[in-house]
C-alpha cells in the first residue's frame, strides 16, 4: 500500500509546459516570483565572499532577488562578515541581520531574518553552500509554477560535497561548477547525498510505502535548511523554526516535517514537498557528527514532533484584530469591550495582543479579561515580558496573526459595532486591494465631546470610478507622500504584509504611517466613507498627542516613501539585534542613504523647536547621531565622522561622541589630543578606560615623559 498524497505530478507537467510553451523564455515571469534568500553565517567570510559571488553569476533577474544575510553573532569590524558585505558592489538589495553572540542559534537567526525578508518565495541557503548558476531560477520556476497552479509547495534540492580550496573563484566566476571534484563529506562519510536513496525509492517522494514512521516522516524530514524553499506566511502560520534547537541538527527536519503535516494533515490543505533537480555544492568543513550530539537532537525532534501531532489546531480564523499594548490600564478593558460587541460571527476572529513590557497593572487585566471573554473570544496574548518599542511590537504583534484578514485596534481606542463586518465585506471579494479603512469620531476623554475626524476624499470607489480606474501606484504613493490620509479603522490582508518588510525599526512613532503606505505600495487601499471607530484623544498616554517627534517621523517616513519610489541602486541595510534583560531592540542603518533619519529629525528640529535642545524629539536626534556614529566608524567612516562632527557640535561633552573622536585621534597617532579628548567625557566605560591605558603606555614607550592623571 503506498502514500501518494505527494504526488505532484500535475504541477510537475505546468512546470514542463511553461518551458515548452515559452512562458519560461521571457523573463518578465520572473517579476511575478520575487524571491528572498537566507544566508545564515558564523565568522565564514571566506564562504561568504564564495556564496555572494555564485549568487552575482545567477540567471534569476536581480531585482526579483533580496539576499538576507542571517549572522548569528559573529565578529564586527574590518574583514567581519559584515564588512564584506558593506564592502561589496552586488546587483541585487541585501538586508543583513546581526544577533549577540550567545551559542549555536540558528532556528532563531534564521527566525530574525525571516521576519525581515520583503519577499513571501523564501531560499534557505548555507554560506558554505555555492550554488549552480541556474539554481535560483530553477527553484522558482517551480513556486510560479504553484502559485498558477493554486497550491501551496516546500522544495529541497541536489547537494553534492567539494573541497573548499576546489572551489576557487574563478570557476565561480566562468560558471564551471561541474568541473569541481566531489569529495567525501565529513559529517555523513559518502561522496552521495544520503537523499538520494531515499529518492531513488520513492519515485522523488510521489509515492512512498506505509511504514512505522509513516510517509509524512519520510517527506518532511527530508528538508535540509542547507538549500530548500518555502513560503514566508506558510512558515508563520505553522510556526518557524524552533528555537529549543540550540545545537547542530534536526532543527531542519523537524521544521520541514511540522510544514508537511500542518498543512496536509491537520489543514487538509494541499502543500506539494518538490525535491527540485538543481544541485549547491558543500564546501566541506568540520568533522564528523558527534553521536552524543546527534542522539540528543533526535529526542527533541521526536519530543516536538509528538507534542505538535497531539495539538489541536484552531481552525484559522477569517479575521485577525492585532492590539500593540503598552501601559493602557485605563483603556485596554473599553477596546476588548467593543471587539465581544461586534456585529460579526466571533468564532472567525481572535485576538492578538503584543503586551510590550507594560510595567502598570495592564498584564494584569489582560489576563482578567482573557478570562472574562474565555467563551466569547480566542485572545492570545504575546508576552515575553521585554519592551520591544512601538515599531518592532507592532511587527511582532502583526506576524502572529494567523487570520486571512488582519485589523487594527489601538489600545486605548473602540471599534463600533459595525466595524469589522463593514470592512470585512468590502475587502474580502476584492483581490486587488491591500487594505480597506473607514472613519472614526475624536471622542475628548476629559469632556466627553465627540466629533467626525477629518476624513480623506482619496480612494472610494467612487474616486476610482471618476478616474475609470486608471490609477497607478505612483499616484497613490504621491496622494500619501503628502500626509497620512489611512485613518483608522484599518483592515489588510495578511498575504500583503508579507510582501513588505514591516515597520522601520527605528521609528518610535508614525509607525501606522509607514506601515500603511508600504501596504499601499502592494495593492490599492480602499476608503469606506462611514464612522466605524472612537479615537480617545487628550488623554496623555495616546498615540493621538503627537507634537514634534510624530513630524519628525513623519518626514522620516515620507523621506523613505520617496526613496523606495525613486530607487536607482540596490538596497544594503542593516539590521542590529540587541538582547537586553527587559528590553529588546532592532537598529536600522541604510547604507546606501544612510543620513535620511537624520536630516529629517533635523530639519524638523531647526525649524520647529528653534534649536531648543532637551526635547523629545531632540533627544531622538541625539540617539540617532550616536548610533550612526558607533555602527559607521568602521563599515564606512568618512560618514561617522561627518555625524560625529555634527554630534558634537550639537554636545560637545557627549560621551559617545568625545569617546569616538578619542579612537579617531588615536588611529592617525594624534595621542596627545586623544588624551584630552576622553578627559572631557563625564564618565568613562571600561572601553573608554582600556583606550586611555593604551594610549599612555605607547607614549611611555616612546619615551614622551607625559604625565596625565585620569579624570572621572
Amino acid at each position: 500500500m503506498y502514500y501518494t498524497k505527494n504526488d505532484y505530478t500535475p504541477l510537475e507537467k505546468l512546470v514542463d509546459q511553461y518551458e515548452v510553451d515559452g512562458t519560461f523564455s521571457n523573463r518578465s515571469w520572473q517579476d511575478q516570483a520575487k524571491v528572498s534568500i537566507i544566508i545564515p553565517t558564523y565568522n565564514q567570510e571566506e564562504q561568504l565572499h564564495k556564496q555572494l559571488l555564485a549568487l552575482q553569476q545567477q540567471t534569476y533577474n536581480p531585482k526579483n532577488i533580496e539576499v538576507v544575510i542571517a549572522d548569528d553573532g559573529s565578529r564586527r569590524g574590518y574583514d567581519s562578515c559584515m564588512d564584506i558585505v558593506s564592502k561589496a558592489n552586488l546587483p541585487f538589495d541585501v538586508k543583513y541581520v546581526w544577533q549577540p553572540d550567545k551559542g549555536f542559534r540558528l532556528a532563531k537567526v534564521r527566525n530574525e531574518a525571516l521576519k525581515r525578508a520583503t519577499h513571501n518565495n523564501i531560499i534557505s541557503l548555507d554560506v558554505d553552500m555555492i550554488p549552480e548558476h541556474t539554481y535560483i531560477e530553477n527553484v522558482m520556476k517551480w513556486h510560479y509554477a504553484a502559485k498558477k497552479y493554486g497550491t501551496k509547495i516546500m522544495t529541497t534540492q541536489n547537494r553534492a560535497f567539494v573541497e573548499p580550496e576546489d572551489m576557487s573563484d574563478k570557476i565561480i566566476a566562468q560558471k564551471e561548477l561541474l568541473k569541481v571534484k566531489k569529495s567525501k563529506s565529513r559529517r555523513f562519510g559518502t561522496v552521495e547525498d544520503w537523499r538520494d536513496e531515499r529518492y531513488k525509492n520513492t519515485n522523488n517522494l510521489k509515492k512512498i510505502k506505509y511504514d512505522t514512521e509513516g510517509p509524512s516522516y519520510i517527506i518532511g524530514t527530508t528538508l535540509s535548511g542547507g538549500n530548500c524553499s518555502f513560503s514566508k506566511s506558510d512558515a508563520f502560520e505553522a510556526g518557524l523554526f524552533d528555537e529549543d534547537f540550540q545545537d547542530y541538527g534536526a532543527e531542519d527536519s523537524e521544521f520541514g516535517l511540522r510544514l508537511y503535516e500542518y498543512f496536509n494533515n491537520k489543514k487538509s490543505q494541499q502543500l506539494f514537498f518538490v525535491p527540485v533537480n538543481t544541485t549547491a555544492y558543500h564546501l566541506e568543513h568540520g568533522e564528523k557528527i558527534n553521536n552524543e550530539k546527534k542522539r540528543k537532537a533526535q529526542e527533541l525532534f521526536w519530543s516536538k514532533v509528538d507534542q505538535f501531532r497531539e495539538e489541536e489546531i484552531v481552525m484559522k480564523p477569517d479575521v485577525s484584530v492585532y492590539i500593540p499594548c503598552h501601559n493602557q490600564e485605563n483603556f485596554i478593558g473599553k477596546a476588548m469591550q467593543s471587539v465581544a460587541q461586534q456585529n460579526f460571527d466571533l468564532s472567525k476572529l481572535e485576538v492578538v495582543i503584543g503586551e510590550d513590557g507594560s510595567t502598570d497593572n495592564t498584564k494584569r487585566i489582560l489576563e482578567q479579561l482573557k478570562q472574562e471573554y474565555n467563551r466569547k473570544l480566542n485572545i492570545k496574548i504575546i508576552d515575553d515580558k521585554k519592551n520591544y518599542g512601538m515599531a518592532d511590537n507592532t511587527n511582532r504583534t502583526i506576524m502572529a496573526c494567523k487570520g486571512k484578514y488582519i485589523v487594527q485596534l489601538d489600545p486605548d481606542d473602540e471599534f463600533l459595532p459595525e466595524a469589522i463586518s463593514t470592512l470585512y465585506r468590502a475587502i474580502k471579494d476584492k483581490p486587488d486591494i491591500s487594505l480597506v479603512f473607514g472613519d472614526c469620531i475624536d471622542r475628548n476623554v476629559q469632556t466627553g465631546e465627540e466629533k467626525l475626524h477629518w476624513s480623506c476624499e482619496e480612494f472610494t470607489e467612487k474616486w476610482y470610478a471618476e478616474r475609470k480606474n486608471n490609477v497607478t501606484k505612483e499616484t497613490l504613493v504621491d496622494i500619501l507622500n503628502k500626509s497620512m490620509r489611512i485613518h483608522p479603522p484599518r483592515m489588510f490582508r495578511r498575504d500583503a504584509f508579507f510582501q513588505t518588510e514591516g515597520v522601520n525599526p527605528n521609528l518610535q512613532n508614525a509607525v501606522d504611517y509607514d506601515l500603511y503606505t508600504k501596504l499601499v505600495e502592494v495593492r490599492r487601499p480602499l476608503h469606506i466613507k462611514e464612522p466605524l471607530y472612537v479615537y480617545n484623544i487628550n488623554h496623555g498616554s495616546n498615540t493621538t498627542n503627537k507634537g514634534k517627534l510624530q513630524r519628525g517621523n513623519d518626514k522620516v517616513v515620507k523621506r523613505l516613501m520617496e526613496i523606495r519610489s525613486n530607487q536607482a541602486q540596490p538596497k544594503k541595510e542593516m539590521y542590529i539585534i540587541e538582547e537586553g534583560n527587559t528590553k529588546n531592540r532592532v537598529k536600522y542603518f541604510d547604507l546606501v542613504n544612510p543620513s535620511t533619519r537624520i536630516d529629517a529629525l533635523y530639519e524638523v528640529w531647526a525649524e520647529e523647536e528653534q534649536s531648543t535642545r532637551g526635547t523629545k524629539l531632540y533627544k531622538a536626534l541625539i540617539e540617532e547621531l550616536e548610533n550612526m556614529v558607533s555602527f559607521f566608524r568602521w563599515a564606512r567612516p568618512e560618514i561617522s565622522q561627518q555625524q560625529l562632527n555634527k554630534l558634537l557640535e550639537l554636545e560637545h561633552n557627549n560621551n559617545t561622541g568625545n569617546y569616538y573622536q578619542a579612537t579617531f585621534f588615536h588611529s592617525v597617532g594624534k595621542m596627545e589630543k586623544a588624551l584630552n579628548t576622553l578627559a572631557k567625557m563625564k564618565s568613562k566605560h571600561p572601553t573608554a578606560i582600556s583606550l586611555e591605558e593604551k594610549i599612555k603606555l605607547e607614549l611611555r614607550k616612546k619615551g614622551a615623559g607625559i604625565n596625565y592623571g585620569r579624570k572621572c
